[in-house]
Formats: C-alpha cells, sequence, structure tokens
C-alpha cells in the first residue's frame, strides 16, 4: 500500500508541471481572443469617427451674391447641432470604453496604436467643428449688423431733428444734452455693429461688396454722429456771424482755385509759345541744333 501511494505521488509531481504549462497556454488563448474582441470594437469606433470627421468637414463658404437670410442661418445652426451632438455622444462611449480596457491595451502594441489613432481623429473633428461654430457666429454677427446699421436711417433723422431744435433756444439745453446721450448710445451699437461685419467680411471674401456698402453707410451715420455731437445753442448773432464766416470761407477757397487755374493756364500758355517759337526757328536753319 505505501509503494502505492509512493508511485502515485510521484506521478503528480511529474504532471504538475504539465498542468502548469496547459493553465498557461489556456491563459495566452484567451487573453489573445480578448484582444482581438477589443480590437474588432476598436475598429467600429474608428470608423465611426472617422465617418464624423468627413461631414464635419464640409465647408461654410459665402457665395457673393449669396443672400444670408434666417432660414439659411437657421438650417447651418441646426447642422452644427447635430453634428456636435453626434460628437458628444461618441465621446461619452469612448471614454467609457477604452476605460475600461485599460489593461488589455496597456499589454497590446496594435491597441495602443489603435487608440491613438482614433483619439487624433477624435481631436480633428473637435478642433473642425469648433472653427465652423466660430464662422457660423460670424455670419450671424454679419447679418444681424448689417440689419442694425442700414436700420438706424429714420432713428438719425429724428435725433438729428430734435437736436438743431433744441440747439436753437438757450433754455432747452438740458434736452439737447440727453438727445446727445441718447445718439451716443445708438452710435455705440453701430459702432459694434461694423466691427462684427469688418471681422466677418475678413474670414468669408464673399461678403466684400456688401461690407462695401455697409462702409459707406457707416461713414454717413458717423458723419451725422458728429453734428449732433457738435450742436450747441449760439445766440442769433453768433449764429449770423458764423453763417457769413462760412460765406468767406468758401468765397475764399473759390478765389484761391480762380487765381490757381488762372496761375496755371498762363504757364501753359507761356509754354506753348515757346514750343511754337522753337519749332519756328527749326524750320528756318538748315543745320543741327544742340
Amino acid at each position: 500500500m505505501m509503494r502505492l501511494l509512493r508511485y502515485l505521488l510521484s506521478v503528480c509531481l511529474l504532471l504538475m508541471p504539465l498542468c502548469a504549462v496547459g493553465q498557461d497556454v489556456a491563459e495566452e488563448e484567451n487573453l489573445d481572443a480578448a484582444t482581438a474582441d477589443i480590437e474588432l470594437r476598436m475598429l467600429s469606433f474608428e470608423e465611426e469617427v472617422a465617418q464624423l470627421y468627413t461631414v464635419s468637414m464640409v465647408q461654410l463658404d459665402v457665395d457673393t451674391e449669396m443672400p444670408l437670410t434666417e432660414q439659411l442661418l437657421d438650417a447651418v445652426s441646426e447642422r452644427l447641432k447635430s453634428l456636435n451632438s453626434s460628437l458628444n455622444s461618441f465621446n461619452v462611449r469612448w471614454n467609457t470604453y477604452s476605460q475600461a480596457q485599460q489593461v488589455y491595451v496597456a499589454e497590446s502594441d496594435s491597441l495602443l496604436e489603435l487608440v491613438a489613432k482614433i483619439q487624433q481623429i477624435q481631436q480633428a473633428v473637435t478642433d473642425t467643428l469648433a472653427s465652423k461654430q466660430q464662422k457660423y457666429e460670424q455670419l450671424a454677427n454679419f447679418t444681424k449688423a448689417e440689419q442694425v446699421i442700414f436700420s438706424k436711417d429714420s432713428v438719425y433723422r429724428r435725433l438729428y431733428k430734435e437736436a438743431t431744435g433744441y440747439s436753437l433756444v438757450s433754455k432747452l439745453a438740458a434736452q439737447l444734452e440727453k438727445v446727445k446721450a441718447s445718439e451716443q448710445l445708438v452710435f455705440n451699437e453701430i459702432q459694434t455693429s461694423y466691427t462684427q461685419a469688418k471681422e466677418a467680411a475678413g474670414v468669408f471674401p464673399g461678403l466684400d461688396s456688401r461690407m462695401n456698402a455697409i462702409e459707406k453707410k457707416y461713414v454717413e451715420l458717423k458723419s451725422v454722429s458728429e453734428k449732433i455731437q457738435a450742436l450747441a445753442y449760439k445766440p442769433f448773432i453768433q449764429r449770423v456771424k458764423d453763417y457769413l464766416i462760412g460765406l468767406a470761407a468758401v468765397a475764399i477757397m473759390i478765389m484761391f482755385l480762380n487765381l490757381f487755374y488762372a496761375k496755371a493756364k498762363s504757364i501753359k500758355q507761356a509754354y506753348d509759345q515757346a514750343k511754337k517759337l522753337k519749332d519756328q526757328m527749326m524750320g528756318q536753319q538748315n543745320y543741327p541744333t544742340i
């Protein structure tokens, strides 16, 4: 009996290394199978984010004649919201899955490369959508600025009329200052809108022609603004003096222009006479002149 027990014990001792090797092989096969499954799932994530990147690269170019209607801007806004929503959904799912597989990823070079590639595309989509969002906001600001600036003609006609009327009566100085303060608030809005429109036009060359019209209107409104801010009560006699001084300045300018024209005309006549005389002398002589 003792011999049998010793025999069985020796057999078990001999088989133990073989069992350990078999266990290691099984664990390695399980690891390879798990890695293959993870890689397959990550390839699915890569394909999804790559498609999202392709869609996000759609350009937001503006043609010179392209009308920036509210419907168009709303459509662009909804498209960007949809893309950002898809990206956020992907980020949540990808971050959750990749963090859960960190142990397997750390043991596999192929998984590490795949994770790095997906994160690179993920960042590219994020940057692209951020850039598109900024351009959309610039287009929206341009449209709003255009509407604001071209809607101020009637406002400035009213403000200038009121300010001119108050400036004629000394007792209405307080009302004049109120009009000036109101006008300054309106012009601050115009200045902000003009700056936003100019920034958008710098990004979208197709807006150049419309920006030229905005600049022309801006200069007109700024001129009226300066006139309103310069208004102040003046006695009647002072107003007459200012009017006469203005007439005198115009007369002096006209006189100066007439003198300049006359001087230029006399110089031209003298030059023509000298040239004519030279031609006559050349015609009377048969030898070359130096």
